[in-house]
């Protein structure tokens, strides 16, 4: 120990000594550990930690699964029975998929507020108690409407004060009156960011089809009971399903999930590529360091030898080597963890909400002895070769005068490796880099199908019971329609039930008329909106065949309904489907016929990646509905039409409230937030490998010009031109960069295949990302090698000779 201490005291005093050294290499170093410390605070909070659950190892997913589809929500009858049959599940629970818009009243302004339906168990199984009050009952769901309302601790806090006597207080929703019995002790992580949960109304006449599918089971296992004991036994509540409803529920089945991958899992590839980039740029940062290193050490050949004349052994050489880097190390650790917290603070801050546990991040205790460890064996990775380098000098020619200016070739060979290793490992990063940027700047300027400039919309949610009758819907939007049409700024206005790129989705079943199903149990599914106004024309969605909806497709009409173009080439293929019928299911039991009349464009609906998907739309007089996202076609800003659309709602009727505004292009950007900053991400990662190995390789020349000042003096002085000298250090530079090229270019081959799950319109070989990448790091690599050159074409011969 106390050796120790000495070679720390005399490590610091020589690291003192040397302070531009010093600040380079800590600098180098923060880069690398900060950014590897910022992933991996991501990584622990995202990944590696438990769900914040109690027993969330135990928790599972029940995912509805069908030959279309294996991600489906259940029906509220199905969940009954799995819930009463089950002897595998501890808990058993449920929450609707989506959240819904309320109007709440009691303010001077109608305020909207969401909410989600659950079921008795839902809170139990995830373990989350409630700080005042209670949580649902059996008894709360044995109602034709919900009359009870647990709240967030959020809404909670901002609308009551936090007020402990808030229990058994009746909050107005939708003209329904609901009484406050339970206040969550903190917000809900990963499930909603609701205000409030209702309990599942099952008295309800809508919750009685096997056909309709919203509930998003969750189960807690009972402790000893495996995945698979529980999924065989959900097999065969559902074969018992089959077989009792075969209409509704052939090929049905549950499939069980553990509840981290099916909340997580979709971000893992991304995060584990991101982690193992940030990785490659601490080898880069290492490299660098070494490099450094290797030039100090020769500088200090003379020291080393003397201390080698008296006696120091080459393992103390070595130890006393080794605890400088490792101080080294450990000084930009910490530097470096104050590059992470700032990194993770605007991660917070900018992130995208598509990436889960997001409030999560921190750099906690764990992310800190990460960094330590990270530190230390940093400090041994860049500090061990050049340590075993210069203690293997020869002490004769070390002692020698002027011989701390020779240069060996074993010492070449080091630094050229050095420079091949960051080169290789640099192209890597850039390639994977550029394939993701490439990646989203596909995506941004693909056409989804709608034109989404000039577009405003909000969300409307008429208070019920007074808009319960299909007439008064249809009142309202009518009159609304009429008074977007006339207002000043307004070219076009319509409403949809679920809006493009708003994660809001609705399927359902249907057959064709014309061509039935040889088992009348075998059904199709596709997506189903409902539209009213000039929904098309604000959206400039254009009409391909046949003609538009119409205010003539009054309820007392024949039924009618438009298709968009995916939905004709798989169901119709090359027959006209145009006057042919659907037998759709709208929630009634029994199914409703609709002739086709127009065929619209495709649109993409969920993500910009995504293919248009088939989707049907039915006139909104024939099927009027509560809730509708209102598009408003300006021609001007957007943005500054919200109190124009806000005082034609308040027109209309003044207790209604409107969402918040978004322009399109706003919701367009929102759905491809993650890609945005998986690219940033990635290009910031590429930037800073770039970044250092331009300084590896200008470094590692100018100390060659530096080694070789003698040589080149000779070579001038008997006559070599300038060009000549230029020739030399630029054609070794780049000798070099061209090998890490070929080293990089298979690297990369090998390992940006695993990106092929997050790339859109973009092959993980693609040869443009390849070529413009290996291009930006040869010149890069080119303008390092040009600036030392420029130095050494300059060198005076007599000065270079004078001591000869």
């Amino acid at each position: 120990m106390r050796a120790l201490l000495q070679d720390v005291r005399y490590g610091l005093r020589m690291l003192g000594r040397n302070p531009g050294f010093t600040l380079i290499a800590v600098l180098t170093l923060a880069l690398g550990i900060g950014a590897n410390t910022a992933i991996f605070s991501v990584v622990n909070a995202v990944l590696l930690r438990p769900l914040p659950f109690p027993n969330s190892s135990r928790i599972v997913w029940a995912w509805g699964n069908f030959p279309l589809y294996d991600r489906a929500a259940v029906s509220p009858p199905d969940f009954l029975v799995y819930r009463a049959q089950n002897h595998v599940f501890e808990q058993w629970g449920a929450i609707g998929f989506g959240s819904s818009l309320f109007n709440l009243a009691g303010t001077d302004k109608p305020q909207q507020v969401r909410g989600s339906l659950v079921t008795q168990g839902f809170f139990e199984t995830l373990g989350v108690r409630p700080l005042l009050g209670r949580t649902f009952s059996l008894a709360d769901e044995q109602e034709h409407d919900p009359r009870v309302v647990i709240l967030s601790n959020r809404f909670w806090r901002d609308r009551f004060g936090s007020d402990p006597d808030v229990l058994g207080k009746t909050l107005k929703m939708d003209a329904s009156q609901m009484t406050v019995v339970g206040v969550l002790g903190a917000d809900l992580p990963l499930f909603s960011d609701d205000d409030f949960w209702i309990p599942a109304p099952f008295q309800n006449e809508g919750m009685s089809s096997h056909r309709t599918h919203f509930l998003r089971p969750i189960a807690l296992l009972k402790p000893g009971v495996s995945l698979e004991q529980a999924q065989a036994e959900l097999n065969t509540i559902a074969a018992q399903l089959a077989a009792d409803f075969p209409d509704t529920n052939k090929d049905w089945n549950l499939r069980l999930e553990p509840a981290h991958t099916a909340l997580i899992g979709n971000v893992r590839p991304l995060l584990l590529v991101l982690l193992c980039a940030v990785g490659l740029v601490l080898l880069i940062a290492c490299a660098n360091v070494a490099s450094l290193l290797l030039a100090r050490n020769s500088v200090r050949a003379r020291e080393i030898a003397i201390r080698t004349a008296l006696g120091a052994g080459r393992f103390r050489l070595v130890r006393q080597m080794l605890t400088e880097s490792v101080l080294l190390s450990l000084a930009g650790g910490g530097a470096g963890v104050v590059l992470a917290i700032w990194c993770v603070a605007l991660l917070g801050k900018f992130g995208p909400a598509s990436l889960p546990r997001l409030n999560e991040v921190s750099i906690n205790t764990p992310a800190l002895l990460f960094t330590a460890a990270v530190a230390l064996v940093t400090g041994i990775l860049f500090g061990l070769g050049p340590a075993l380098q210069a203690s293997r000098r020869d002490l004769t020619i070390s002692l020698k005068e002027g011989g701390t200016a020779g240069s060996s070739r074993r010492k070449s060979r080091a630094h050229d490796a050095l420079v091949i290793a960051e080169v290789a490992l640099a192209l890597v990063v850039l390639i994977a880099s550029g394939l993701l940027v490439n990646s989203f700047w596909r995506l941004i300027h693909v056409r989804p199908g709608f034109d989404s400039s000039n577009v405003l919309t909000t969300q409307i949610s008429l208070i019920q019971p007074t808009y319960k009758e299909d007439s008064r819907q249809i009142a309202f939007f009518d009159q609304l329609q009429d008074g977007l049409k006339t207002a000043p700024g307004v070219e076009s206005a319509g409403f949809i039930s679920e809006l493009p790129m708003a994660g809001q989705a609705n399927d359902t079943f249907f057959t064709i008329t014309e061509h039935p199903p040889a088992d009348p149990t075998d059904r199709d599914d596709a997506d189903f909106r409902v539209v009213g106004g000039d929904y098309f024309a604000a959206m400039r969605i254009p009409l391909l065949a046949g003609r538009q909806l119409s205010p003539q497709d009054s309820p007392a009409a024949p039924k009618v309904i438009l298709i968009n173009e995916p939905f004709a080439k798989r169901f119709f293929g090359s027959e006209n489907p145009i006057g042919k019928h659907l037998q759709i299911f709208e929630g009634k039991p029994e199914f409703v016929s609709r002739e086709i009349v127009g065929i619209v464009g495709g649109n993409k609906h969920f993500a910009l990646q995504e293919m248009p998907r088939p989707e049907m739309f039915i006139p909104y007089l024939q099927a009027p509905r509560s809730r509708m996202n209102v598009v408003v076609r300006t021609a001007g800003d957007p943005a500054a039409m919200a109190p124009v659309v806000r005082a034609a709602v308040q027109s209309v009727d003044r207790d209604e409230a409107t969402a918040a505004f978004r322009t399109m292009t706003d919701v367009v950007a929102e759905s491809a937030a993650g890609d945005r900053f998986n690219a940033l991400l990635l290009g910031a990662f590429g930037a800073i490998a770039l970044l250092l190995t331009a300084a590896g390789i200008f470094g590692v020349l100018s100390y060659l010009v530096t080694q070789r000042t003698r040589e080149i003096g000779v070579r001038v002085a008997l006559g070599a031109q300038p060009a000549d000298v230029l020739g030399v250090i630029v054609g070794h530079g780049m000798r070099l960069a061209f090998i890490g090229v070929a080293i990089g270019l298979a690297g990369a081959l090998a390992l940006t295949h695993w990106m092929s799950s997050f790339l859109y319109g973009v092959k993980a070989t693609d040869p443009l990302t390849f070529i413009a990448v290996t291009a930006v790091l040869s010149v890069t690599a080119l303008a390092a090698c040009y600036l030392p050159a420029r130095r050494a074409m300059r060198v005076d011969p007599m000065v270079a000779l004078r001591y000869e």
